[in-house]
């Protein structure tokens, strides 16, 4: 089975950068290879790095399955200010590299391929849940990029879901790079970061991103909306980037 799994990696690796349509009917998004009909074939599929023992509060990955209620040693240190957190995926491959290639290199029909492995679990987790919040850029980052990846997994959601999108919470702090600072640094950081425009008028909206590295943006998002008026909020993302 490893050495399965280590040869479609090898393989995947070869091929990301085939794209949709180069080879003869529907193309995995992930390896480029025959998915049938699928966005991501079942091989890409089999070896994606499933989050599946997590801190029931936060969502980040822990190394026992605790019992239940048992919240992680950080949650029991400080409760976050989003009720619950959920990220199906680590952040390894081949799921980094999906998310780099639909972020850096504007691969956008990559998302909603993600978006239908985001479905389940918004269904089962958050299913009382308003509305979708996608983690807002700066205007400034907006314009560089060109796009907003979290609004771009938010837009198929929303539409599979039935849910409206929410984007009267804007980013008025441009905030340089999170990547390689501690988590007192990155609360400095997005302090203030974020603000709503007006009272909300949602119970329980849910905040959509790529990957949750250590809460902090969607803590601090999660005190804009909370701010504005919103009973509680919870957060659902792509991966979890944290090392166990």
């Amino acid at each position: 089975m490893l050495l399965a799994v280590a040869a479609h990696q090898a393989e995947t690796h070869h091929m990301f950068n085939v794209k949709p349509g180069d080879l003869f009917g529907d193309a995995c998004l992930l390896c480029g290879l025959l998915a049938k009909g699928a966005r991501i074939c079942a091989p890409c599929l089999d070896v994606m790095p499933r989050n599946d023992c997590f801190c029931p509060c936060c969502g980040q990955p822990v190394m026992t399955r605790q019992p239940d209620g048992v919240r992680c040693a950080a949650c029991q240190r400080k409760q976050p200010l989003f009720d619950l957190a959920r990220a199906p995926f680590h952040y390894a491959f081949p799921v980094d590299a999906a998310l780099k290639k639909m972020k850096f290199r504007r691969q956008l029909a990559i998302a909603p391929a993600f978006a239908e492995l985001l479905l389940p679990v918004l269904h089962a987790e958050f299913s009382h849940c308003d509305a979708l919040v996608p983690v807002p850029l700066h205007r400034w980052r907006h314009v560089t990029r060109g796009f907003n990846q979290a609004r771009e997994l938010c837009m198929p959601l929303s539409k599979a879901a039935n849910l409206p999108v929410l984007d009267s919470v804007v980013r008025v702090k441009a905030t340089g790079s999170q990547s390689g600072l501690s988590a007192s640094e990155r609360r400095k950081n997005l302090h203030g970061a974020f603000v709503a425009r007006h009272n909300l008028p949602f119970r329980h909206p849910v905040i959509i991103d790529d990957v949750i590295t250590t809460g902090t943006t969607s803590g601090q998002l999660a005190q804009a909306l909370l701010r504005a008026g919103v009973s509680s909020v919870s957060v659902l993302a792509v991966a979890y980037s944290s090392t166990l």
